[in-house]
């Protein structure tokens, strides 16, 4: 399926035989429930669309948009996202295990409580994200944009942040032993804690 739009429609039911989308646009479309374990898409615009409950594991999105979208309770097990923008987006009690991220920005994303451990996230654009109590052990964060993101509670046990921006970022109630920092981001965390570094 290529070039089509969608506004306001409702898709969760629809039966689809091409489970390869590009350049297509939907604007605030519901798939709730929606199941495409093998969906492709490709230069793809979603805007304020509702993808609680659906199943898209193992999908493939190549420089795809998921605009403030909603993914509670989605299956994105072993999910692809390629150069996508997910600005906005929450994936409240979505199962993200296993998902590769390459690129691309999640601003301001909702990944609150999520299980990360261990994904490859170096050069994410994370600016403004949540990721309070989110558990994100042993994650590849090098060169990672974090400014303003929270990480209030999530555990960043033995990760690597070198190279990370921590703009504006409050380390004082993360989890940090055994995360590899370089020196700016050392003094960045004694800063928080009120030290002074002479």
């Amino acid at each position: 399926m290529d070039g089509k739009e969608f506004i306001k429609v409702d898709l969760e039911s629809r039966r689809w035989d091409d489970l390869e989308w590009q350049q297509c646009r939907f604007i605030e479309c519901s798939f709730k429930g929606f199941r495409a374990s093998e969906l492709v898409t490709k230069q793809c615009e979603f805007e304020e669309c509702d993808f609680s409950g659906a199943g898209l594991s193992s999908s493939k999105h190549r420089s795809t948009g998921f605009l403030n979208c909603k993914f509670g309770n989605a299956d994105l097990f072993g999910a692809r996202f390629e150069n996508c923008r997910m600005i906005g987006s929450s994936f409240d009690s979505a199962n993200l295990f296993g998902i590769s991220v390459i690129g691309g920005d999640w601003s301001f994303v909702n990944l609150r409580y999520q299980e990360l451990d261990g994904l490859d996230l170096k050069g994410i654009r994370f600016k403004g994200a949540d990721f309070a109590g989110a558990s994100m052990k042993e994650c590849n964060l090098r060169d990672a944009i974090l400014d303003q993101a929270s990480l209030f509670r999530s555990k960043l046990q033995t990760a690597d942040l070198r190279g990370a921006s921590l703009d504006e970022v409050d380390l004082r109630h993360t989890e940090l032993k055994g995360a590899r920092m370089d020196i700016a981001q050392a003094i960045h965390f004694a800063q928080c804690f009120g030290i002074v570094v002479e």
